[in-house]
């Protein structure tokens, strides 16, 4: 596919890291801490999409498609690497020239502007390979907080589509021309 992305973002007050399985026990605490604030709109996050896999091994998977350029999962991290505080990554699943943006927060770190920042991070790592063309979030349509990240980022709601589980969710796009427009004032 051609993206790169680091393993590791430094932003103010947080960083982005690639996962590895010694995150395990800070990530139990933070699932077991979330279950049912995570529950009610990503139950995946805490059940794990392949049953019967240990955290570890969910780890071990991150670490290895991060490395094999399959997929780019972060945890989000409290500045000192001692807490996780949400995770999120790109997905190469949406389409040719594009990839999806998901994230998560634990529910003790809500509401403090975190998942935008890291999306924002995120989209900019994307749109710095040259083969991508579109960045896609999906939520869920009552999920108002977490729609509320792609609109503040300048994301367009093009539609619904159907997950896997049947629930249909919002899909937003935001296209590298129109990225470069939004930032073409920042310099």
């Amino acid at each position: 596919m051609g993206i790169a992305p680091p393993p590791r973002l430094e932003l103010r007050g947080f960083i982005l890291r690639a996962w590895s399985t010694r995150d395990a026990p800070a990530l139990a605490i933070a699932l077991t801490a979330s279950d049912a604030h995570l529950r009610q709109w990503t139950p995946w996050v805490v059940d794990g999409r392949v049953p019967g896999v240990s955290l570890e091994q969910r780890l071990a998977q991150h670490a290895a498609d991060f490395a094999a350029g399959a997929e780019w999962v972060y945890g989000l991290f409290s500045s000192d690497e001692t807490e996780v505080l949400g995770g999120c990554g790109l997905y190469p699943r949406v389409g040719p020239r594009a990839v999806e943006l998901g994230y998560w927060l634990a529910a003790a770190h809500t509401g403090r502007g975190l998942a935008t920042r890291a999306a924002a991070a995120l989209t900019e790592v994307a749109f710095t390979s040259p083969t991508i063309d579109r960045v896609e979030i999906r939520c869920d349509p009552l999920n108002a907080a977490s729609a509320r990240v792609p609109r503040r980022l300048g994301y367009d709601l093009t539609g619904l589509a159907a997950a896997e589980d049947g629930v249909e969710l919002q899909v937003w796009h935001l296209s590298r021309e129109e990225f470069v427009r939004q930032h073409s004032f920042d310099s």
